[in-house]
């Protein structure tokens, strides 16, 4: 079976590629890169999907501005719903095309998994849905999407409050945080990869078909408080975090999803506490 990575640079989707690329009957394929082929990246990866003629689409690329303006709305479109449309497009060209899997957020949903999109990044995401049905009748593939709630693991430099935690730790910093009411859901990358590789061979397999959407939820949400008091506990309360020291973002997500839609027969095996407690005997 032949997989396409696109965004393969990022947290999620390096961390895929190396996995996959494990699995002897997987063939897998780097797709160009945004950063390094910015204004004809669609373009680009189009005629690579051409060329390579994948069985399954994993995207993992996005645009994740949070700003509101004209311009960054505009952006947002072209590469959370325009490349979505392109690349399909393409690859069902290729009448082995089987499956696309891309990936949303939990910002789509409030707590009772009911449309209600935190900001215009995730109104985005949500409409590929739209979109992803259209194409699974028309041409007659798969499609799912993934929401993500929150990811953790090796190699992760991406400017998120973990690793800033863990930054802070490292290098004996100061770290002034908000209160701490906001809901966390962790799910280590290597579970994550499992359930996309399930999710690839129940698509070959013809156990999945049409479109899905699907939570990537721990099920164990912890409030940001609980997790700095978790980690005080392990460093023997040798930190410099300050709790309530700054304000909330104007746009926060603080509740915790009641109501979950993860894979069938899927579940996370690694234990965040347990994770984070090795992650600091590592430090």
């Amino acid at each position: 079976m032949k997989i396409g990575i696109i965004g393969s640079t990022g947290f999620i989707g390096n961390s895929l590629y190396f996995y996959l690329s494990r699995v002897k009957s997987l063939e897998v394929f780097r797709y160009s890169s945004f950063k390094r082929n910015n204004k004809n990246w669609i373009a680009k990866v189009t005629n690579d999907i051409k060329a390579t003629k994948p069985n399954i689409i994993i995207n993992c690329s996005a645009n994740q501005s949070l700003k509101n303006d004209m311009k960054s709305m505009q952006s947002l479109l072209k590469s959370n719903l325009y490349s979505n449309i392109s690349f399909i497009e393409q690859a069902t060209q290729n009448n082995s095309f089987k499956g696309y899997i891309s990936f949303g957020t939990k910002w789509e949903f409030n707590e009772y998994l009911d449309f209600n999109p935190l900001n215009f990044y995730s109104a985005t995401k949500h409409a590929n849905d739209v979109f992803f049905n259209y194409f699974s009748q028309k041409k007659k593939i798969c499609t799912v999407s993934l929401k993500i709630f929150d990811t953790y693991g090796p190699n992760d430099k991406r400017n998120k409050i973990l690793n800033i935690i863990i930054d802070s730790i490292k290098k004996n910093k100061i770290l002034k945080l908000t209160p701490g009411n906001q809901y966390l859901d962790y799910v280590h990358i290597n579970d994550l990869c499992e359930l996309v590789l399930k999710i690839c061979l129940d698509i070959d397999k013809k156990k999945l078909t049409r479109f899905n959407y699907f939570t990537v939820s721990s099920k164990k949400p912890l409030r940001l408080k609980k997790i700095i008091n978790h980690i005080r506990n392990m460093l023997n309360d040798k930190t410099k975090i300050t709790l309530g020291a700054r304000k909330y973002r104007k746009l926060e997500a603080m509740q915790k999803i009641k109501k979950t839609k993860n894979y069938p027969g899927w579940k996370p095996k690694i234990n965040f506490i347990k994770e984070l407690s090795n992650i600091l005997k590592n430090l």
